[in-house]
């Protein structure tokens, strides 16, 4: 809304300020409809030079670019700063107090009648630990949700040092070498088969070969048929 700069009439100025969350409210309107349907109630037969909306989160009012617009229109002006609710202000006590006195005072929000400093710093230490309660019941709500799920929340500590990346690096090294170990194991294995020997006559010859099963031991006749399950589980079965 561009701001009416226009002499006023008699009677105090308002300027309006709004603010959402997230840029998917500011686009579809929600909590934005409420907070303008608020303003409009109570505000109805005032004179409103000038509304600004930011979409930011409340933590902290740094960034908050028409906040600042507002609060520059209000010195200019001494104009009255309105909020609907004061949380859309901010949700931090100092912040909240340190706008308050910038305006000298002149600040009022549709959720606390007749506005100052002490209802100004009641209600929002009353919002500051509602805040901090929340992120509390969202951080144990979510430690039991790992919990039943069999996970945890923090890194066991051999990840917090790096060693399992060490470990997993060098198991990731092992298995390539055990695919390269297998992958010629089998080709020879194939070779054996096609000529006749059974699993065990290929497990002695594996071994007096050098090679070693996936655990570093010796090949046995069970070891040497799985390696072969699938590609051999159409031939009619032997005694190993």
């Amino acid at each position: 809304m561009i701001p009416n700069l226009t002499p006023p009439p008699n009677g105090p100025e308002y300027v309006a300020y709004y603010r959402v969350s997230t840029k998917k409210q500011g686009d579809s309107g929600l909590g934005l409809d409420a907070q303008q349907a608020y303003i409009a109630h109570f505000y109805q037969h005032k004179h409103m030079i000038a509304a600004f909306t930011d979409i930011k989160s409340g933590k902290a009012v740094t960034g908050r670019l028409e906040l600042q617009k507002a609060l520059a229109l209000c010195k200019l002006r001494r104009a009255t700063l309105v909020v609907a609710k004061v949380d859309r202000l901010s949700r931090d006590t100092e912040d909240a107090l340190q706008i308050y006195r910038e305006l000298e005072g002149r600040l009022e929000s549709c959720d606390i009648p007749n506005l100052d400093k002490f209802t100004l710093t009641l209600f929002m230490a009353i919002a500051d630990r509602e805040r901090v309660l929340i992120r509390l019941r969202t951080q144990q709500a979510l430690v039991e949700l790992l919990k039943r799920r069999g996970q945890w929340r923090r890194a066991s500590e051999p990840f917090q040092n790096g060693l399992a990346t060490q470990k997993a690096n060098a198991a990731v090294r092992e298995n390539a070498r055990q695919n390269r170990h297998n992958r010629r194991a089998i080709t020879l294995i194939g070779r054996l088969r096609a000529e006749g020997c059974t699993y065990a006559q290929i497990a002695r010859q594996l071994n007096e070969a050098g090679f070693q099963a996936s655990r570093g031991g010796l090949f046995r006749a069970e070891q040497v048929r799985r390696l072969l399950l699938r590609p051999l589980d159409e031939l009619p079965p032997e005694n190993g």
